[in-house]
């Protein structure tokens, strides 16, 4: 697949530093580097990281609703591989927007007790855990175990193996021949991504990867929903661009892009997609309105009289 490095190199999740080194030829695996080396933390299966992070968030910050450290769980993960990317310029170098989400990170932080903080950095290394044998949706499963989901809302998050046959179903035979350079896809009402992790996972059972092949646009009204797509896109290395707002009326209230995106030089290429296809429109219009009708036979060739045909002599320039 691709590689993914982690890197958490304090005890806070703020000092985490997430660097992406595609390599999809020889097969990558997350790698966390704890500071306390040795840590079992490391060696555990997905099913123990699960059951590792459901104790360990049962006993942090006690006195706190669940679904507010939740909240701040996810929130602190998004800031932290945003803000990822520019952690080898100094901090006045930064664009505006990583300046306001790390402050947002610093109120979120600062207003828990040293004890819970040190909660967060393992919080994020089960999750890894959790995600790394394949692509699917942990958080949103996670939330709806958890009993945090909103369900006055209708907020419930659809299981891992219904995305995944939906997305078998829809997607496995053109991507199982892919001709082109890479696919676009746009989710609506994204949730917290599964149905973009399945395809994920589809496309990765066709050897193709997802940091090259794919680019994905996901929306969603409700900014924590959003956030888990966005940390867990991410961590799959997946480009694209996770949007709060609301799909149906297009208001756009903020714009995250996955590390996949910055590193992956999307911009460059969705501009080049764009133009191509909007000259081949031109092409088409113009052929139209000189009556050219790409599919009707070509007419027959004329010959011309044996009185018009001159005698030539061919010549080759070396």
């Amino acid at each position: 697949m691709f590689t993914r490095t982690i890197t958490l190199a304090a005890p806070i999740i703020g000092a985490l530093s997430f660097q992406i080194h595609p390599s999809f030829e020889t097969g990558g695996r997350p790698v966390l580097e704890d500071p306390l080396k040795g840590s079992p933390t490391l060696a555990l299966t997905a099913q123990e990281h699960r059951r590792e992070f459901l104790k360990l968030f049962r006993n942090t910050a006690r006195h706190r609703h669940r679904y507010d450290v939740f909240r701040d769980f996810v929130t602190l993960a998004a800031c932290t591989l945003h803000n990822g990317i520019f952690h080898s310029f100094g901090i006045e170098a930064w664009p505006k927007i990583a300046g306001e989400r790390e402050a947002e990170y610093l109120k979120i932080i600062g207003s828990y007790d040293k004890e819970d903080q040190q909660a967060f950095p393992l919080f994020f290394a089960h999750l890894v855990g959790m995600l790394d044998p394949e692509p699917r949706d942990i958080l949103g499963q996670l939330y709806m175990e958890l009993e945090v989901a909103s369900k006055d809302q209708g907020q419930f998050f659809t299981p891992p193996e219904l995305s995944e046959l939906m997305a078998r179903l829809s997607h496995g035979p053109e991507l199982a021949n892919l001709q082109k350079p890479f696919v676009t896809v746009s989710e609506p009402a994204c949730g917290a991504g599964g149905m973009i992790l399945a395809f994920v996972k589809i496309m990765i059972e066709n050897k193709l990867d997802p940091s090259q092949r794919m680019w994905t646009q996901c929306v969603d009204v409700d900014r924590l929903a959003a956030l888990m797509c966005y940390v867990q896109l991410s961590l799959w290395n997946v480009p694209g661009e996770v949007i709060v707002g609301n799909s149906l009326s297009w208001e756009i209230r903020e714009v995250w892009y996955t590390p996949a995106h910055t590193y992956g030089l999307w911009n460059v290429k969705l501009k080049r997609q764009a133009s191509e296809a909007e000259h081949a429109l031109q092409i088409q219009e113009d052929e139209e309105a000189n009556g050219f009708n790409p599919t009707s036979p070509p007419p027959e060739p004329t010959p011309l009289p044996a009185d018009k045909v001159q005698p030539m002599q061919l010549g080759f320039d070396f």
